[in-house]
């Protein structure tokens, strides 16, 4: 419904605590794809004077928006978020589709699609949950080690940093608003103590753990392109002093020039089909520019006792060519954005050295993080892979192939890691770090701009499509829609496959009578849905499923209150309520209405809406009595679609969002 709903706190941790119990899973990702730390290697590194145990997160993206995204996150390994932006303008209206990662990667998203106030909420929450999980897998008999011994903070690498994104301008920035939220996030007890009492029975022993008030110290501010040089310099100086934060400026790869960056998108890379918009060479910030900031900011910096870094970066505004996304302007994201990175780290280095803090975003994936550790990078994000199948399930190999490249290099450390690295290529065994960082540097972008894997050759290839159409029953159960949603919006249940030859209602002058109906039937038990509250049609189900359609358009749309449904009448869709002993359905199938109530103390169920009203046998099926306000005949297959939907809601196999709370 393009409006994301944020999941009540307690509603979050009771899906949690029922859903690991039952399912072995949380948010849909199961026990096995949880990052588990190799005890004997020590990932962890430095960053604006924390520790965080290893340098990898998402993005500030769609992976960093909601509570459940965060908390997926730091499951499969993240110990570096980059939240998503947040800015004065938090009403924006966006145009659907806006993710589009059919091979490279383009999207038209911009900053967090929440509220100021819902933003921060939702990384309150984040942040309990994790604290909460720290100490509860500690006693629930999972481990993050393969060590037997109970969860120990200090042995377990658990260290975990939330950086703040904020964007776009001076105004916005120095606005009474974000002034206040960056505050919140400096100290954040207010709203501790206000979800501490929310905190279920399920996990009342943690009520009274002591949270940590302060969020996030750091931002990466996110500007617009086009932002000019005297304006990000003001917004960074207003950070580092009135704000006191360590600041991470995000740069654009116009920075590279025309020259350059085309001549490695088009005559090394051969994305020939990619049109840079001429727009952006002429109003982003030049590198002398960038250049001449940094190094006076680096003055700011220090007499504040702050830590100034960069990250490259951004992404590349592009003309859309596609016909899935609508905006005329997309940014481009994944393999060919790695090069131009690493080639804006390249050229960076070359004048502030290897010891000026670098964070990095484009193209990261499981095969090339261990490379991007060896520069020096902190922290590296993802966000691309991460939509592609597999999810945040993706990013543990991250970490586990990290190990095994450590090992390999007989290196317990990131730092000796960085230098072994630099001895097996360059064969100097004396090499120091610094001089490490740097060599590996220069031969990693020189081994990219050749590696067949981020040319366009190797990048055509689109999710295979097998020319059915999805509908509301049935598919051909991939799942590849569940793990792709960074919300966890779509999921999946369980039913008993139906097959119905059914009758319709005739009702007339009062009375009624069975007529000739039709077949209902669903072949298969396992069904797919939707959370319209988690779903901002951002799109990326459809562009992995094989069938036409788009899951979050075609499967059964389940609302998280009445009123929300009510609002949202031009969508179909569900909500199921419960009291004592009876359940409702609420359904709207394009512009038809119903509601059904099954009462479990009776046995019975009542089928209506506005015209009608049915009174059914629900084991039978069988017609106990029928009304209604004028003539008509009702359709039944209707009411045994929402009893099928009913019966897979409460089929406690699965623990989803819509049957969480109702049934334990």
């Amino acid at each position: 419904m393009a409006e994301l709903i944020p999941i009540p706190f307690d509603k979050l941790l009771k899906r949690i605590y029922h859903e690991y119990d039952r399912n072995n899973s949380i948010f849909d990702l199961q026990a096995s794809k949880f990052y588990r730390p190799d005890p004997a290697i020590d990932l962890s590194v430095m960053f604006c004077d924390k520790k965080a145990a290893n340098p990898v997160g998402p993005a500030a993206g769609p992976h960093t928006q909601l509570t459940q995204n965060i908390v997926l996150s730091w499951l499969a390994g993240s110990r570096m978020l980059e939240l998503k932006t947040v800015q004065i303008k938090d009403q924006l209206e966006l145009t659907r589709p806006c993710i589009d990662i059919h091979n490279i990667g383009y999207n038209t998203e911009w900053s967090q699609e929440l509220r100021l106030d819902e933003s921060l909420r939702e990384y309150v929450k984040a942040a309990m949950i994790i604290e909460i999980l720290k100490r509860w897998f500690g006693k629930s008999g999972f481990r993050f080690t393969d060590s037997q011994d109970a969860l120990d903070p200090k042995t377990v690498k658990l260290d975990t940093i939330f950086d703040t994104s904020v964007g776009y301008d001076l105004t916005g920035i120095q606005s009474p608003q974000i002034r206040s939220w960056l505050r919140s996030m400096q100290n954040a007890t207010e709203l501790i103590e206000e979800y501490r009492m929310q905190i279920p029975d399920e996990f009342r022993e943690y009520r009274d753990i002591p949270f940590e008030s302060r969020l996030s110290d750091s931002i990466t501010l996110s500007t617009f392109h086009g932002t000019p040089a005297d304006e990000i310099e003001s917004i960074c100086e207003f950070l580092l002093t009135e704000m006191d934060y360590h600041v991470i400026i995000k740069m654009n790869p116009p920075m590279l020039g025309k020259e350059q960056l085309e001549y490695l998108l088009y005559e090394k890379l051969a994305y020939t089909d990619v049109e840079v918009n001429e727009k952006a060479y002429e109003v982003n910030i030049t590198f002398d520019d960038a250049v001449a900031v940094v190094k006076r900011l680096q003055n700011v910096a220090s007499r504040n006792n702050k830590t100034l870094g960069v990250k490259f970066g951004n992404t590349l505004e592009v003309h859309n060519k596609g016909e899935f996304l609508q905006d005329e302007i997309q940014y481009l994201s994944g393999q060919p954005l790695h090069v131009l990175h690493l080639a804006l780290v390249h050229e960076w280095r070359k004048v502030f050295g290897a010891e000026f803090p670098i964070s990095f975003a484009a193209g990261v994936d499981a095969q090339n993080f261990s490379d991007c550790v060896s520069i020096g990078l902190v922290p590296i994000t993802t966000c691309t892979d991460l939509l592609r199948p597999g999810g945040y399930g993706r990013l543990p190999k991250y970490l586990y192939n990290l190990e095994a490249s450590m090992k390999k290099e007989n290196a317990v450390t990131v730092e000796e890691f960085i230098v072994s690295s630099a001895n097996r290529n360059e064969g100097k065994p004396d090499i120091g770090v610094k001089h490490a960082t740097l060599y590996n540097t220069e031969r990693l972008l020189y081994e990219s701009m050749e590696n067949p894997r981020y040319h366009a050759n190797n990048n055509r290839k689109t999710p295979n499509k097998i020319g059915s159409h999805l509908y509301l029953w049935d598919c051909i159960n991939c799942d590849k829609c569940i793990p792709v949603c960074p919300n966890d919006a779509n999921f999946y249940f369980e039913i008993e496959p139906v097959n119905v030859t059914f009758q319709n209602i005739k009702i007339e002058n009062g009375k009624w009578e069975l007529v000739d109906g039709g077949e209902f039937t669903v072949k298969k038990s396992h069904q797919i849905a939707n959370f319209a509250d988690a779903c901002n049609d951002c799109g990326n189900c459809d562009v992995f499923c094989p069938e036409d359609g788009g899951p979050y358009i075609e499967k059964p749309r389940f609302f998280g209150s009445l009123g929300q449904w009510k609002e949202w009448n031009n969508l179909s869709g569900f909500v199921l309520l419960r009291g004592n002993e009876k359940v409702t359905l609420y359904g709207r199938f394009k512009d038809r209405e119903y509601k059904l109530t099954f009462d479990n103390s009776k046995n019975e169920a009542v089928f209506s809406n506005d015209e009608f009203n049915i009174k059914m046998d629900w084991d039978l099926s069988e017609v106990i009595d029928a009304s209604a306000d004028t003539n008509t005949t009702v359709n039944m297959e209707y009411y045994y679609a929402m009893r099928t939907l009913i019966k897979g809601m409460l089929n406690p196999s699965r623990v989803h969002y819509v049957n969480v709370g109702l049934e334990q």
